[in-house]
């Protein structure tokens, strides 16, 4: 009888440590899900571009484009930057928009508006001004290849001296607005697909002075919709711009995809906005452009 209890109780502890077993590896099982959860979830946080967070650390680059900023936005992102870059004819639009604000950069006396880099085929920026700059201490690196866009191969070269520089950035801001030619826009969200392969996964956001563009790549993305949007019912769109969305789902819009396809020719989700929400969360299986207006925030 004894025998026989003592192996009822061995036998209840085998099928209580397995029990105990079976239970941490789920929990095992569910921290690595979570982990990986969190490493394909990626948070926009579009007030950080305004706020300049000193510990964040990020680089400008300005395009040969307008930039019609009626404020000192643009003035203290810039002296926040950690990186400064100018693109060809852009060199000479932001000598011509500090003239604006009443700032002579070529007088020697406001070296923090000095580029740190110049870049471009510079067939678009008198060679005087080039070299007043690299006299001020601006690097210039031509760029003659024809087969990318100079903000391609910007955007190369802005990699490079970063890590020359032991610079880890967390975002590049990208100013250009649309100029009325459809092509170079085309030719800029391009390179806005192909920015993981020329400088890695950095954001990369292109800021017009009243809108925001940027990549969204398969997962969970959290954009932060700041409160003065969603106040102001904003425009905002998803476009799956070169391919089909085969799958997306969101919360926070209007008009949520839910298990939806995205195509030109089909379903797009232009003309957008908010449904009262601080938050809009993206979840996509394929490559998305994902654009907003961001007007208001200027009146900050």
């Amino acid at each position: 009888m004894c025998n026989i209890r003592r192996t009822i109780l061995k036998l209840s502890f085998i099928v209580n440590r397995v029990q105990q077993l079976l239970l941490l590896k789920k929990y095992k099982l569910n921290l690595i899900m979570q982990r990986d959860g969190d490493l394909n979830r990626t948070i926009w946080d579009p007030l950080q571009i305004f706020n300049c967070d000193k510990h964040y650390k990020y680089a400008v680059v300005i395009l040969n484009s307008p930039l019609n900023w009626k404020n000192d936005s643009l003035l203290q992102i810039w002296k926040k930057a950690q990186i400064n870059v100018t693109v060809d004819g852009g060199t000479y639009r932001w000598l011509r928009y500090l003239e604006e604000q009443g700032i002579d950069l070529l007088s020697g006396n406001h070296s923090e508006y000095v580029p740190h880099l110049i870049t471009g085929d510079m067939d678009s920026c008198p060679s005087l001004i080039l070299e007043n700059l690299k006299r001020l201490g601006s690097m210039i690196i031509e760029t003659p290849d024809q087969d990318h866009t100079d903000y391609t191969k910007a955007l190369f070269q802005l990699g490079q001296y970063a890590k020359k520089e032991n610079i880890n950035l967390n975002a590049i801001y990208v100013f250009v607005d649309s100029s009325g030619r459809f092509d170079h826009i085309m030719g800029n969200i391009n390179t806005l697909y192909k920015s993981d392969k020329l400088i890695g996964h950095i954001q990369v956001i292109q800021i017009a002075s009243s809108s925001l563009t940027w990549i969204l790549r398969p997962g969970l993305h959290h954009i932060v919709i700041p409160k003065i949007l969603v106040q102001n019912n904003t425009w905002c769109g998803l476009l799956p711009i070169g391919a089909p969305v085969n799958s997306i789902v969101t919360t926070g819009l209007k008009w949520n995809l839910n298990n939806a396809a995205l195509q030109f020719g089909a379903l797009v989700s232009s003309s957008n906005t908010y449904d009262n929400c601080s938050e809009v969360t993206v979840n996509t299986d394929s490559p998305v452009v994902w654009t907003m207006g961001v007007e208001p925030l200027q009146k900050i």
